[in-house]
């Protein structure tokens, strides 16, 4: 699953912030309204009652309250006063929210000495210093908040694009691409601040660290191979010469035998090494080669091997691929993928499969575990039960896959313990 980028992160915690900070000032336009609206103006009313009550029990002509918002009218309970407005006359003690003449009333009723207080107060004029004391100021602000978090996103934005620059130009870099790592990064430092600067300069000193510790390997490779060949072609020399003796001892001739044996390993380890060196250089490409010629060549090179371990091999081509590399490429893919059957198969029997697409080499030997399937294309690996099997050096699978990767092929494996193993190559 592809993670989020910063871009993504970034918009999307503004928006969460956005969407609080849009909740908040709601919720505080909401309390404003109530505490203005409800609780300033009961309260007010409460105790402008109670200060009409305590005149009213002093002088019991004190005037009413009659303001431009409030007005009041004493009456009996259960009696009316002749300009109280209609309806008001049967409220119970408390406050009552009532339209008159399309207009907003909040209507507090209070009683004492069989005596009865209603105040009527324009509820309308309160909703209007609500809203320009309250609701309005917190409008701009929203919007205020709004326009400052939408510069802080664009100038984070901002600041991020050169990470982001760099991300993507490191996600468009092929690592596995043969002859080193090409890492131009020198489009950013103009642009780039001093963090981003300091990972730009990070990334060339790795890679170049890394170029050259891989270049110092596969030199390392070519060279010892090289080396290594010239006693390695003395002691076959050497061994020609003893074997001419006939009238040799057998436990002579077969400590002979056994070192032609182990010099025989040790030529074909070498050459595996420098077929590993050369095949991190650029693909050879420009020369086809027919892929159902190759798999006869093989399997007529390979046939003593199948005769000692008593296997049969069977070929069946539904087509003929040719194939953009050249023949000795082919020849070491189905050379090793062959080779590693016969190795791992005794008394069964080996099907090669040409098709449209590639080949698929199918037998019935030892298996593999899932474990060992999952490491069966790292070099020198060897199951243990492929230990006890043959005496290999575990790098024919690792060398087809380097060769799929460098030509673009792709190959995979299936297996069952115990069943047999299929491998797969497609030249598409």
């Amino acid at each position: 699953m592809r993670r989020r980028g910063l871009r993504a992160r970034l918009g999307r915690l503004f928006a969460i912030q956005l969407a609080v900070i849009g909740i908040a000032i709601v919720v505080g336009i909401h309390l404003t309204q109530l505490i203005v609206e409800d609780l300033l103006t009961r309260q007010a009313l409460t105790r402008e009652a109670d200060h009409f009550w305590g005149l009213h029990a002093a002088d019991p002509a004190t005037p009413l309250p009659n303001t431009a918002n409030m007005r009041g009218f004493l009456s009996t309970p259960g009696g009316a006063e002749e300009s109280l407005p209609a309806g008001l006359a049967d409220l119970a003690p408390g406050f009552r929210q009532v339209q008159d003449d399309g207009q907003a009333r909040l209507v507090h009723v209070s009683e004492r000495d069989g005596l009865r207080l209603t105040l009527v107060f324009d509820s309308d004029q309160v909703s209007d210093l609500a809203f320009y004391f309250g609701i309005l100021p917190l409008s701009v602000v929203l919007l205020l908040m709004y326009a400052l978090l939408f510069v802080a996103y664009r100038w984070s934005r901002a600041a991020l694009s050169p990470v982001i620059r760099l991300a993507r130009r490191l996600e468009a870099v092929d690592f596995t691409r043969a002859g080193g790592v090409h890492l131009d990064l020198s489009g950013l430092r103009e642009s780039a601040d001093a963090e981003v600067g300091t990972m730009i300069d990070a990334l060339d000193s790795f890679t170049a660290r890394l170029d050259a510790a891989v270049e110092r390997e596969r030199v390392f490779t070519r060279d010892a191979g090289h080396e290594l060949r010239t006693p390695v072609a003395v002691l076959k020399a050497s061994l020609d010469l003893l074997e001419r003796e006939r009238r040799r001892p057998d436990h002579e001739r077969k400590a002979l035998a056994r070192m032609r044996t182990t010099a025989e390993k040790m030529e074909s380890l070498l050459e595996t090494l420098l077929l590993l060196a050369r095949v991190e250089g650029e693909p050879a490409r420009g020369e086809t080669t027919a892929v159902d010629l190759v798999v006869a060549e093989e399997v007529a090179a390979l046939a003593p091997l199948a005769k000692d371990r008593g296997n049969r091999v069977q070929v069946s081509v539904a087509a003929v691929p040719v194939v953009d590399a050249p023949a000795q490429v082919v020849r070491i893919v189905v050379g090793n993928l062959l080779r590693n059957a016969l190795s791992f198969t005794g008394d069964g029997e080996i099907r090669i499969h040409v098709h449209t697409n590639g080949i698929a080499v199918e037998d019935t030997g030892i298996g593999m575990t899932a474990r060992d399937l999952d490491n069966a294309f790292e070099p020198f690996y060897r199951a243990d039960a492929a230990r006890r099997r043959t005496d290999g050096h575990g790098l024919g699978l690792a060398i087809v896959r380097r060769i799929a990767r460098q030509y673009g092929w792709n190959i995979r494996a299936r297996s069952r313990s115990g069943e047999g193993t299929t491998v797969e190559v497609d030249f598409t």
